[in-house]
């Protein structure tokens, strides 16, 4: 199972990848646009933040297979419902986009440990080639 410090690592790479990707993709429709870093470091370090949400409810305490409610596939399902239902559509675009990297990094959190924990994941990690 990942630790904290993999967590942060998979998050912040793949939530900068994704927003790098974004802005470049802004700027091809709008080329005097500039690239936002201040909007690169709030999504990938709410993204980060919001990573380490599953672990702050649920401590693995020294049990490696701790994953009960906010390690779910429903608690991500929850989390993207709570940043993007209807109830935010009059939110500023900004905010949404924020509170979408926070979904994010929620799901990469619970992704990670089922891809790489081998107590109830899949654990890729762990394989043997």
């Amino acid at each position: 199972m990942p630790n904290a410090c993999q967590h942060v690592f998979i998050n912040a790479v793949t939530l900068g990848a994704i927003e790098i990707a974004l802005q470049c993709r802004q700027r091809q429709r709008n080329p005097d646009q500039e690239f936002d870093w201040v909007g690169l470091l709030a999504s990938v370090g709410a993204g980060v933040a919001a990573g380490a949400v599953p672990d702050w409810l649920e401590p693995s305490l020294g049990n490696p297979n701790h994953r009960v409610f906010f390690h779910s596939v429903t608690a991500a399902i929850l989390v993207w419902w709570l940043v993007s239902g209807r109830h935010t559509n009059n939110l500023p675009p900004e905010a949404r986009h924020v509170l979408s990297a926070c979904a994010a990094g929620y799901s990469l959190h619970i992704g990670a440990d089922l891809l790489l924990s081998a107590g109830k994941g899949i654990g890729i990690g762990n394989a043997r080639f």
